[in-house]
């Protein structure tokens, strides 16, 4: 079937143009007798407006841009960002609009950064991460656009975000190991500078201390959510005798890189040694063993962030949100009962 134009289903409808575009943008100015002749015609030939056509009608593009961290490892490799993505992707499909995936440098002195950040097309942004909303906040403030934040930011309550509740994933992977028996755990985190990072880092301080077991700066281990900060943690810590018999990781991926840590240097897990993780990634339960771990709404979390960012565009008077996920703890076969 040969596809109209709004020129030709007003003709059909028997309604000017107008009468069409105020129709397909659900406007209160048109009569009952015209709306139904209009969605008749609409139905029966399968009607799907252009963008540029929706775009004049409302003045908006129906494009919104994620702005992303600028990192070979996250980007587009980690299967978390892919999770997300996907969320934010399929919400804004469904409500009609394109997405932008731009990531960006922290080079302030990046031509590539101010070109994405000056695009008059994009209806309102999605930043992903603290780094990304430090670095271009300023300049999105000035442009009055639309904004939502994945992951909560304290400098910047006034805009809508939307994060898990990292405190309490945390708090609930260290009380499975103590309930397992273990005394000493570690922990393997990454970015202090992050909200999420200091919430997930205060969450195994409170379980620890409500247990009344020690907390050690030899047992905090800080650096970024790489594979390979985890299995350096963990060799280290193996090298320097470290006495502990588990531990909780601020993400799955850095629980991987402890993972291959333990295998290379034959300590077997869970027999001798625990290890919790953070997300459940996909390949969490392909892992060996399949990992522990808290498991946070990530592809919800994405969908989400769009549904806000869209009805902040739509709805100029949209409230201010900051929601919270709740995370879940998944047992599978890399935490046991402490060894004696």
């Amino acid at each position: 079937m040969k596809k109209l134009s709004i020129d030709q289903v007003a003709e059909l409808a028997y309604v000017s143009r107008s009468v069409v575009s105020r129709v397909l943008n659900n406007h209160k100015n048109v009569s009952d007798e015209a709306r139904e002749r209009v969605m008749k015609v609409v139905e029966e030939h399968n009607y799907q407006p252009s963008s540029v056509a929706r775009g004049l009608a409302t003045n908006k593009n129906y494009e919104i841009g994620i702005v992303a961290p600028r990192r070979c490892d996250e980007t587009l490799g980690n299967g978390f960002w892919s999770l997300l993505h996907l969320g934010i992707f399929e919400e804004c499909i469904d409500n009609g609009y394109f997405v932008t995936l731009s990531p960006i440098s922290t080079d302030k002195g990046s031509d590539i950064n101010e070109n994405i950040l000056d695009d008059k097309r994009l209806d309102g942004y999605i930043l992903l991460t603290q780094e990304v909303t430090d670095f271009v906040i300023n300049k999105l403030k000035e442009q009055d656009v639309p904004m939502v934040v994945v992951g909560h930011d304290e400098q910047n309550h006034e805009i809508t975000s939307i994060d898990v509740n990292n405190f309490a994933g945390v708090k609930k992977s260290t009380n499975h190991l103590i309930d397992l028996g273990h005394k000493r755990i570690g922990a393997i985190m990454a970015s202090p500078n992050m909200k999420e990072s200091v919430d997930r880092i205060n969450g195994y301080k409170e379980a620890l201390n409500e247990a009344n077991l020690p907390i050690s700066e030899e047992y905090i281990a800080v650096d970024d959510y790489s594979q390979r900060h985890g299995y350096n943690t963990m060799k280290k810590w193996i090298k320097n005798g470290l006495d502990i018999t588990g531990v909780v990781c601020m993400s799955d991926t850095l629980a991987m890189g402890a993972l291959l840590a333990l295998h290379e240097e034959d300590i077997s897990v869970p027999e001798k040694f625990s290890v919790v993780g953070f997300d459940d990634l996909p390949i969490a339960q392909y892992t060996i063993p399949p990992l522990t771990t808290v498991q946070q709404p990530i592809y919800e979390k994405g969908k989400r962030a769009a549904n806000l960012l869209v009805n902040q565009i739509e709805n100029k008077d949209a409230d201010i949100v900051h929601e919270n996920l709740e995370a879940e703890l998944v047992v599978r076969q890399s935490s046991d009962i402490a060894p004696q």
